[in-house]
């Protein structure tokens, strides 16, 4: 089965940012028609199964992050849960052609896989961010990043500057993401930084943001 929904991307997220993403899967899926269905196959996860499997996420996320050794548990618990959700979205692609009702593949809570094609209609884009915000993340040398979503799809291009901002060779990349909000790790902590964004799509690319600084811990 070709992959409809966005698996992959989930692997770039945070355990603690992977465990609420399988959260509220959970919660789409309760609500969704093909689990109402009594002969739903033992198979196919429930909610309450991913549910206890984010929560195995943030246990080990947390024993790993204490004892370095048990990082590969916590590794496990990341597969599992993401297997949970691959085989939960291809059973909603099933039942969805099976009821020869689309609209069911927008109620997961997955993002669909970004098709690569070049829109005539799509135009750059402007500035697209209304909020563009960094605060620390729950570990030392981490940052949190959020933007307002925005209209079509596109992807989100993040650069970091330790030095002098107005120096446009001061600054590095960062992140590419196509979320709304995602964690980076593994930055220099105690040193001041600033951080800007901007959005890319097919017709091109879009201007930075205003720089926003940060005291990395």
């Amino acid at each position: 089965m070709s992959e409809i929904f966005d698996i992959p991307g989930l692997k770039d997220l945070s355990d603690g940012e992977l465990a609420v993403r399988a959260e509220n899967v959970a919660d789409h899926l309760e609500e969704h028609e093909a689990y109402r269905e009594t002969n739903r196959p033992d198979c196919i996860p429930g909610p309450s199964q991913i549910r206890e499997q984010a929560q195995e996420v943030k246990r080990t996320s947390q024993a790993a992050r204490l004892d370095p050794s048990k990082e590969p548990e916590n590794q496990a618990a990341r597969e599992k849960v993401l297997q949970s959700i691959r085989f939960s979205c291809q059973y909603v692609v099933m039942y969805s052609t099976h009821a020869n009702d689309p609209s069911l593949l927008d109620k997961v809570g997955v993002d669909k896989v970004q098709k690569i094609h070049r829109n005539p209609g799509v135009r750059v884009p402007d500035r697209p961010f209304k909020k563009f915000k960094v605060t620390h993340g729950q570990k030392s040398g981490s940052v949190k990043i959020y933007v307002n979503s925005w209209d079509g799809k596109g992807s989100v291009d993040v650069q970091i500057c330790y030095g002098d901002p107005t120096q446009e060779d001061a600054w590095q990349p960062l992140k590419l993401s196509h979320y709304c909000h995602f964690t980076q790790e593994g930055l220099e902590p105690a040193r001041r930084a600033y951080f800007r964004a901007r959005l890319l799509n097919d017709a091109g690319v879009g201007p930075w943001t205003d720089p926003v600084e940060l005291i990395i811990i």
